[in-house]
């Protein structure tokens, strides 16, 4: 199920990969991280980096022994795991990205009213609903289309990005005040809720993994584009964390959906500089929905594909190499889900099924490896790095807000209900394995 016409080159992997990581996180929720450990978050920043490469260069090995997946994580774990793991983690992770699909929509409508001087959660919400309908069907054109707008759009979301950070330099000197850490509750230390929140920031570097097949170099251009845009994304985090506490003190910042806008209006900006990045930053959560929609709706598939998933889920339009339903099912239910509550709900869901599929997703390179010694040569310092991946997923899963953990749990617990519920309803012998 490929079409040979759209061979994606390294150069625009790499700019899908940042849409996907820097516009949902960058222009929505960076905010959050400097409330709550100040200049503290900076070191967040670099620690979840160069753990999330890597993740990613193990991310990539699993995608050059299974070029042709299009599931993410769910593929490799339903591979080496089976049905129940594999189902567990699929709808984990799909639930991860539509919700932050409707978390950033959500922020889209933020900025978009800031431009009006309006506040309404109504109105927002309706904005939201109104970007994802429509980016749903730019996505239906075709997968060449999609990726050449990704890459124009990231082009102006590094450009908005640089052009914050000018400004906050020039507008004003660096007051040591303002980078002073802010207490934090729930027993977390600063720094801890710092580098847990942080972990959302990276999250996007595997959307690159589900178009494998497409990409120069399969696996191995695969790896590449996750750790460059990896590399790149912390470098501007970095200096547009910066840049935020130059204009707002650490201590002023709270859960808001749209930090820049809310840091320029703080330090008496010029209008016109407060218009043109929050237009830059519309843009930029523009293009990480479009990548997020696209990859969700592959993800659905191919768990149709593989029998986990109802039929609907498996229509795929081969000329334009999209997953059809998959793209307005996920519409639908990311617009349910704006209904949920409040952002932060929506990113309570979001971190818990990203990171269960980073670890997920570690596991089962850890297992394929064991079988394959070929493998732990590809693997740098194998097999610690195994290791210090597995505990940091683990430290990061753990380190969710207690919310995070609770829904996590509930649904795990749900879809294990679903899962012997159908198996039941198809077999009646009941498959025994021993353990030991």
């Amino acid at each position: 199920m490929y079409n040979m016409g759209n061979v994606i080159s390294i150069k625009t992997a790499v700019a899908i990969c940042l849409s996907a990581i820097l516009g949902d996180t960058l222009f929505a929720v960076s905010g959050v991280p400097i409330a709550q450990a100040g200049f503290g978050s900076i070191f967040a920043y670099v620690i979840v980096a160069i753990f999330a490469v890597l993740v990613a260069i193990m991310f990539g090995e699993l995608s050059a022994v299974m070029p042709n997946e299009k599931g993410l994580a769910y593929s490799y774990v339903h591979r080496v795991f089976g049905t129940e793991l594999g189902f567990i983690t699929g709808i984990l992770l799909y639930m991860g990205y539509l919700t932050t699909i409707s978390a950033v929509s959500f922020s889209f409508g933020s900025y978009f009213l800031a431009l009006l001087n309006i506040s309404s959660i109504p109105l927002q919400i309706f904005i939201a609903i109104c970007l994802i309908l429509g980016i749903s069907f730019l996505n239906t054109l075709g997968l060449k289309e999609t990726t050449k707008l990704s890459g124009v759009l990231i082009g102006i979301t590094l450009l908005t990005a640089v052009a914050f950070v000018a400004f906050a330099f020039l507008h004003q000197p660096s007051i040591p005040s303002n980078f002073v850490n802010s207490p934090v509750q729930d027993g977390f230390t600063p720094f801890e809720a710092a580098i847990t929140a942080v972990v959302f920031a990276y999250a996007g570097f595997q959307t690159v993994v589900s178009l494998t097949k497409n990409v120069k170099g399969k696996g191995a251009g695969v790896k590449k584009v996750m750790v460059y845009s990896l590399l790149i994304s912390a470098v501007v985090y970095i200096a547009v964390t910066f840049a935020l506490m130059t204009l707002v003190p650490a201590s002023q910042f709270t859960l808001n959906s749209s930090p820049l806008t809310y840091a320029l209006h703080y330090s008496n900006a010029p209008q016109y500089i407060t218009t043109l990045i929050t237009v830059g930053s519309l843009v930029a959560i523009a293009a990480s929905i479009i990548t997020l929609i696209m990859i969700s709706s592959r993800l659905i598939y191919q768990m149709g594909v593989d029998g986990l998933l109802p039929q609907i889920t498996k229509k795929y339009d081969i000329s334009r190499d999209v997953a059809v339903n998959g793209i307005w099912i996920s519409a639908a239910i990311e617009i349910v889900v704006l209904f949920s509550g409040n952002i932060y709900t929506m990113l309570s869901i979001s971190n818990f099924g990203i990171i269960l599929s980073w670890l997920m997703g570690v596991l089962a390179l850890l297992n394929i490896s064991r079988r394959t010694r070929s493998m732990q040569f590809k693997i740098p310092y194998y097999p610690y790095t195994m290791i210090i991946a597995i505990f940091g997923c683990i430290f990061f899963l753990f380190g969710l807000p207690k919310e995070s953990l609770a829904i996590g749990v509930v649904l795990i617990l749900l879809l294990l209900v679903i899962y012997y519920t159908v198996i039941e309803l198809k077999y009646k012998k009941v498959n025994r394995v021993r353990l030991f």
